[in-house]
Order: structure tokens, then sequence, then C-alpha cells
């Protein structure tokens, strides 16, 4: 055997940052390509941002700025130190769209613009709480760091977003993030340009500054807006090699980015949303602006930060727990720790669970001295304990209200109804499902349109899987609820809360329909929200049926008006008078008279004129032979007396539901007394009978 044979190679180990492993495997976080890489970056810098803001209770006020910048602008320095320069408040900014492209550029200038590629600055502005000076990098720059990890209800779990916008940017551009940040009562704004160290996983400061919050300082933003006195929020910027509108491979953001917001506006009507996209190139993209203006002011109670669930835990967490259990003081026994780190466990209970894990084990005993297999029989014995359900009190939906709000706002439907179920418990989770079927309107499509969330998060991407997809086309008959998915549109709306979300990837795309907990309450939701669309829409038909009916006898008032006229004019009312007078000298006639029938027996009661019906006769004789009642009067009459019917109708029907008539104007309804038979003319004139109300003649 050969010397080089004997000597063995040396195996290197090489550790991977978790920088370096998303920067590697993109895709897990949602930037894919360059158009699903915009739309992220929106995303994530969006909902950081209304976090913040509902952290203070403070009303957000967003604005999404996109601008389109060429290479050669981009490059050498793009972004720079900030200037300072007169004031102008963010508030006051202009509204009015920028000016669009110039048009009719020669072919070669197009051929031009196409081979000099563009990028995309990615801006975003908030009115919310800011980060502190001294965090900013830390918060930015690392990866897997920040402030969402632990038992809670929060839009985002992965630390992800606003870090992999950076490590993009510094893939395709070599670019950097750049922050301007400043909190409530803060005399200074902090200006902050972060690079990212992939291998170390640690943020590269290539600025850290404060400058005065006295409004002089101007974001390098596409807008360039100011920064009013006493600003407090954040902005954050990104350059980036995206996709808007462009012909090339993968997904275009603008469409969905405009339909992001939109169901952003939805879930959260309390918020202000403005998206202004700028081409800076020699493109002809159009320019565009949005606003999803705010529709209500009240806003979810901020979600709690819970104890885990015993139910819940692995051997990870537990170890995870003892680590930050040690890092708070050196020593903990293993009573204090149990008591301290699960829900529902008391002192009692803790020393029973001790007592029951076996002699190994006491109640002032190290958590230091607790080695793997005895944290295993811990995590054992406490998923064999039957355990109160978490009652969810700890989360924060949106509110039928607010959910009620924004789809009236956004989506304008004909009908809509709002319902919330009780919190119930998935993988020792609560969640609470908030749900909405609407009918109707005019952006929505013919058929059944699922809109999801999720910790009030629109879910865009991949419908077929999702839950909210599968039960409202497999779970719910809809021709039950008088809706027909094939003519009809019917929206769907579902919502769910929960202090950890079953998310499918980290992409947060959809929720799996084998969540049998989710589904089953979800299909809940949607038939107690079809039940009572469903009486709305019986309502409705009959509403609209009487409409048919009061359309139909109006049409036809005026051609019975002239047929009656002509009949009356045609009888000669000499020779009626004179027939009334010999009928007088008959005995009289009784006012109802029985009629028998031979099989089955039963009596039928039939309403024969009285005197009084005579002189009606003569007295609508008399007008007509003294032209006193014309055609147009007597279909002006009958007219009257159908619309007068139908606002009684409309009036009894309104206090059937038991709703107040403050919106009934007294002078515009005309409540008639009940008309007794005596009160109707029974006319007969050569052979033709008539029923009118007297009150037509009298009138």
């Amino acid at each position: 055997m050969s010397a080089k044979a004997k000597k063995k190679k040396a195996v290197k180990t090489v550790a991977r940052s978790p920088a370096e492993f998303f920067a590697d495997n993109k895709s897990i976080a949602g930037f894919d390509n360059p158009g699903k890489s915009t739309f992220t970056t929106v995303r994530e810098f969006v909902e950081n941002s209304l976090d913040a803001a509902e952290e203070g209770q403070i009303l957000p006020n967003i604005c999404i700025m996109v601008d389109k910048i060429s290479k050669k602008t981009a490059r050498p320095n793009l972004y720079g130190s900030p200037t300072k320069a007169k004031a102008t408040s963010f508030d006051d900014m202009d509204v009015d769209a920028p000016p669009s492209s110039s048009k009719g550029k020669s072919k070669s200038s197009k051929a031009a613009v196409k081979a000099d590629q563009s990028y995309f600055k990615i801006t975003v502005r908030d009115n919310a709480v800011g980060m502190p000076h001294e965090e900013i990098p830390n918060l930015l720059g690392r990866v897997l760091s920040g402030t969402k990890y632990g038992v809670k209800q929060s839009r985002g779990r992965f630390g992800l977003g606003a870090k992999m916008a950076l490590i993009w940017s510094k893939m395709t551009t070599a670019g950097e993030l750049v922050i301007y940040s400043a909190e409530r009562g803060s005399s200074y704004v902090t200006f902050c340009k972060l690079d990212i160290d992939l291998h170390k996983n640690e943020p590269k400061i290539l600025a850290l500054e404060k400058f005065p919050n006295d409004g002089s300082l101007k974001s390098e933003s596409g807008l360039k807006l100011h920064f009013p006195p006493n600003w407090h929020g954040t902005e954050i910027s990104v350059m980036f090699e995206g996709n808007w509108v462009g012909n090339g491979a993968g997904m275009k953001a603008r469409a969905n980015v405009i339909k992001y917001i939109r169901q952003l506006a939805v879930i959260t009507p309390y918020a202000d949303f403005e998206l202004h996209y700028t081409c800076l190139t020699k493109d002809t993209d159009k320019d565009l602006k949005v606003k999803f203006k705010r529709r209500s002011s009240a806003m979810p109670e901020i979600p709690r930060t819970v104890p885990h669930h015993p139910s819940s835990v692995g051997l990870t967490k537990i170890e995870e727990l003892l680590r930050l259990a040690g890092e708070k003081t050196k020593s903990t026994t293993l009573k204090k720790f149990l008591r301290d780190s699960f829900a529902f466990i008391t002192t009692p209970i803790s020393r029973d669970i001790i007592e029951s894990l076996g002699p190994k084990f006491d109640e002032d005993m190290d958590i230091s001295e607790l080695t793997q297999p005895l944290l295993m029989h811990i995590q054992k014995t406490l998923r064999s304990r039957e355990w109160p359900k978490p009652d969810g009190k700890a989360l924060s939906p949106a509110g039928a209200y607010n959910m009620y709000l924004g789809i009236i706002k956004e989506f304008n439907p004909d009908l809509v109804v709002t319902t919330q179920e009780a919190p119930r418990v998935y993988e020792g989770h609560a969640f609470i499902v908030e749900a909405a079927v609407s009918l109707g309107g005019k952006t929505l499509g013919v058929g059944i349109n699922p809109i999801r969330f999720a910790n009030r998060i629109p879910l865009i991407f991949e419908p077929g899987s999702d839950v909210v997809t599968k039960s409202s086309h497999e779970d719910i008959r809809w021709v039950n609820y008088k809706m027909n998915p094939k003519e009809d549109k019917i929206g769907v709306y579902v919502s769910i809360v929960s202090t950890k979300i079953p998310f499918k990837g980290t992409g947060k795309e959809f929720i799996s329909s084998d969540c049998d907990e989710i589904r089953d309450c979800v299909k809940s939701a949607l038939q107690k929200c079809c039940g009572q669309l469903k009486v709305k829409i019986l309502k409705r038909q009959k509403e609209n049926s009487q409409r048919g009916r009061k359309k139909e006898l109006l049409q036809y008032i005026p051609h019975v008006a002239k047929a009656v006229f002509n009949v009356l004019q045609s009888v000669d009312v000499e020779a009626e008078a004179d027939l009334l007078k010999r009928q007088r000298k008959r005995p009289p006639l009784k006012a109802m008279v029985e009629e028998e029938e031979e099989e089955p027996p039963t009596k039928r009661l039939k309403a024969v004129p009285t005197a009084g019906d005579d002189e009606a006769r003569l007295e609508v004789l008399d007008l007509i032979e003294s032209d006193s009642l014309k055609v147009s009067r007597l279909s002006n009459l009958l007219e009257k007396h159908v619309r007068q019917c139908d606002a009684t109708e409309a009036l009894e029907f309104i206090n059937q539901q038991g709703r107040p008539n403050a919106d009934v104007k007294s002078d515009d309804v005309y409540i008639a007394k009940p008309v007794a038979t005596s009160e109707f003319m029974q006319l007969k004139i050569s052979g033709i009978s008539f029923s009118l109300p007297r009150r037509l003649v009298v009138e």
C-alpha cells in the first residue's frame, strides 16, 4: 500500500449561519423571483408597521412608495446621507398623481431601455411607536432575531421579513437597508444604514446617526417627503432587482400588491393606506396612486403573551424554557420552573406533578441537574395529564363590526352578514374563527370567492389547498340557502387568529385543510352566516315581489281608468234613476245570503248591494254627466290609492321587525283607517259590476 493511500485526508467541518442558509433557500421566505420578492418586501414592511402601531394603540397611517430606478441612476451612490431642507408636513403631501411618462418613444429608445436593467426601491413609512436607537441594527440586521417570539398572536413569527429583503438587496444590487425612526416624544430621528454579514449573521453598521426631530429632515424616497416636527414612527427603504409590470419571467407584483392592500383594508378598516408607484426611468410605465381611507376608529385589543400550554410543548421547547429560566436567575427549583413556565400549573399542581414523576425528582432540585432522559419523562407526564383548554382571552380578533365595515367599504355587496365562533383549541393553542358571507357587489366575480385571513394577514397565494377554500366549496350546500354559485357573486371571508397558526411553510401562504378542528369551526361559522343570509334573501325576494305587483298595478291603472270611465259615460242617468226607484219598491234584500252546495256541505257568504250603494251609483253618474270627474282624475285617484296601501304595508312591516320608525316621515305615509264593506261602492251599471273605494269619489 502506498504512502499516499495510508495518509488520510483531513475532513473539515463547516458550520453555516442562519443568514447563509436563508440566502441559499430564498423561496422558503417568499423570495422566489423578482416579482414575488417585490410583493413579499411590501407585505413584510407593512405588517411590521401595523404591529408597531397597534402595540402603541395608534391609528395606523401607512404610506408605501415603489420607485422604479434605472441602473445608471441607482449606481454608484443611491442613498447617501440625509439632507436638511425646509420642512413640509407628511400630512400635507400632494395627493395628485405625478405626471406620467412622456409618450411617443422611438423603437430604438425602447430597445435601449430594455437593455438598461431597472431596479426598484421600496419605501414604507408609518406613524407607529418607532424603534430604540441602539436596537435598530440587531432588529433589522440579524436573521431570526426580533420581538415576536413567544406564545402570542402576531402577524410575524420567524424573524425573517426585513432581513430577507436586505439579503435579496445584497444579492441583486449590493444594496443596503436605510432606516429613519423616532420614538414617541423623542427629540431626535435616528438615521441608520445597514448591511449584513451573511457568514456571521451580524449587522454591518454603515451609518448610525441622530438628527433633530424639528421637521428639517427629508427622506430620500421618491416622493422626497419631509419628516414633520415631533414625528414618531419608522421609514424603511431597500433597493433590489424586482418586477412590477415588466415582461420578464415570474410574477408581476403590481396586481398582487393592490389586491393585498385592498384585503388588508377589509380586515383593518381602522388603518389608512397609501400606495404610490413612480417610474423614474424612460419606460412607459404609468405612475400609480391608490388610497384606502380609514373607515373605523375602533382598534382591536392588544394580544397578550401567555405561558405555554403543558400539552403543547415538546422536548426542545422544554430545553429552551430551561435555558431562559437559567438566564434569569442562577438557581431555579423544579417546582418554581413548572409554576412559572406553564399555564394552569399552580404550586399544588406542580408538587403533584413532581410526586408522579418518581423518586428521581424532587421539588427543590435545581433545573441544572435535569438530564435529557429526565426532561423526556417530564414532557410525557405533562402530555398525559388532563388540562383545561385555553380560553382564547389572549387573542385579538378583528371583530364583527370592523369586518363588516371593511367588506362594505371595499367590496360594496348587496347583502352581508358576519359571525364569530367561540374559542376552540388546536394542538394546545386556542384559535378564534370570524366569518362573513356577502352576496352581490361589483368587484367580485360570479361564483364562490374565498378571501382568507390568518392573524389579520391576507393570504393571497395557493388558495386551492387552504382550509377556507376547501370548506366553502365542499362543506356548504349553497342552494339550500337560496344562493346559486353558478349565477350569484358570493364572497366568503374567513379570519383565523391564534397563538400558533398551522401554516404550511414559512411563506405563510395557506392553512392546510387537514386541520380537522379548524375546518369544523370554519364550516360552523359559514353555516351560521348562510342561515342569516338566507333570511335576508327571502325578505328581499318578498319585497321584490311586492314591488313587482305594485309596478304592474300602476302600469295598468290608466287603461283600467279609461275603460271604467267609458262605461260610465255610456250610461243613461235618467234611466238608471228610474231603475233604482222601481227596485226600492220591492221587498228589501238581505245583507247576507247563504248559498248551499252539494258536495262537500259548506256555506259561502255573498255580499249584495245596499241602499248606500244605490246612492253612490247615482253620485258617480252625476259627476260624470257634469264633467266633474275626468279620466285623468280617476286615474290619479286610483294610483294614489295603490301607493297609500303600499306605504301602509311598509310601515306595518317595519313595526313587525321591531325597528324604530325614525326614518319614516309622517307626512309621507298615509295611514288609512280600516275600510268596511259599507265604505265600498258596489256599482252595477248596465250589467257591469264595479267595487271602488268611496273615498275616491269623495276626493
